[in-house]
C-alpha cells in the first residue's frame, strides 16, 4: 500500500510555491492546487513527491527548486 503524502505541507516545509512545486511536478498549478486539497496522487509525480520529501528529509531540496522561468515563458504561461 502506498503511503499518502501531504502535498501541502511538504511545499511549505520545502518554501515552494504552488508554481514552482508544478514546474517540478510536470503539471500545471491547479493540478498542485487539487492535489492540496485531497486528490489522490499516483504514478510519476508521487514517485517525484516521495523524492522531494527525501530531499527535504535530507536537507538538499533547494537543489531540486525549478528555476525562475524566462519572462518569455511567464507570458506564454498566463
Amino acid at each position: 500500500m502506498e503511503r499518502s503524502i501531504d502535498v501541502k505541507a511538504l511545499r511549505e516545509r520545502v518554501g515552494w510555491r504552488q508554481d514552482q512545486l508544478a514546474r517540478f511536478l510536470g503539471v500545471d498549478r491547479s493540478s498542485v492546487s487539487h492535489m492540496e486539497n485531497g486528490r489522490p496522487v499516483r504514478g510519476p509525480v508521487f514517485r517525484l513527491l516521495e523524492t522531494l520529501v527525501a530531499a527535504a528529509d535530507a536537507g538538499t531540496s533547494d537543489a531540486l527548486r525549478p528555476s525562475e522561468p524566462a519572462p518569455a515563458e511567464q507570458g506564454a504561461a498566463a
